[in-house]
């Protein structure tokens, strides 16, 4: 999926060339976007991934979407979570360049929300959005005090139940529950969007 007024990007990590697409918005917040298993299918063109910039940039985010190291036209291989963590790392720095004095907001859907909030503490973060982190395959890890941060799932997710994701919530962090949606988000990306956006405008600087 395409997104409206993004071009290709491109960013070094560890020496590999990794390939994104970004969105130059007017507003103060600049997003990274983080992609789903690159084991499973997953890519910056998920769908998922597409709605929530789009949910950025309806806030006049810019918004950096890429591919993890070994998939699609980026460098490398797949590297269990630890080069993709770099690649994250170093999204961040570029689309500060681009973007210099902006209010940095992290997300990721999926395996890309277990990367976005193991970072989270390594950045000067506004906000942080964890789309349906799949907390039954793996912990989330504990996330920065004060951060404020969305995590949005649907009540069909068996990846991402409930129950596992209200127990880290706390006056900072809003859990987020759509009826009706599993782990694929189809359909459910319209709310999702909405609730990222909403989530954006808060965000933003006055």
């Amino acid at each position: 999926m395409s997104g409206p007024d993004e071009r290709p990007f491109g960013f070094e990590s560890d020496g590999l060339r990794i390939e994104g697409l970004l969105h130059r918005g007017e507003g103060p917040l600049a997003a990274v976007v983080l992609h789903p298993h690159p084991q499973y299918g997953g890519d910056m063109h998920n769908h998922v991934v597409a709605v929530a910039c789009e949910g950025l940039a309806q806030q006049g985010a810019t918004t950096l979407r890429f591919n993890f190291r070994g998939v699609g036209g980026s460098a490398g291989g797949f590297d269990r979570g630890r080069g993709e963590a770099e690649d994250a790392k170093n999204a961040v720095a570029s689309v500060l360049e681009l973007a210099p004095g902006a209010a940095l907001v992290l997300a990721g859907y999926s395996f890309g929300a277990l990367v976005a909030a193991g970072i989270a503490g390594a950045s000067d973060l506004r906000g942080l959005i964890l789309i349906s982190p799949p907390v039954s395959a793996a912990p989330l890890v504990s996330l920065p005090d004060g951060l404020l941060t969305l995590i949005i799932a649907g009540d069909r997710d068996e990846l991402a139940p409930v129950a596992s994701l209200a127990s880290p919530e706390a006056p900072e962090r809003r859990v987020v529950v759509v009826p009706g949606v599993d782990h694929g988000w189809w359909p459910g990306v319209q709310a999702l969007a909405a609730e990222i956006s909403r989530f954006a405008a808060e965000l933003a600087p006055s």
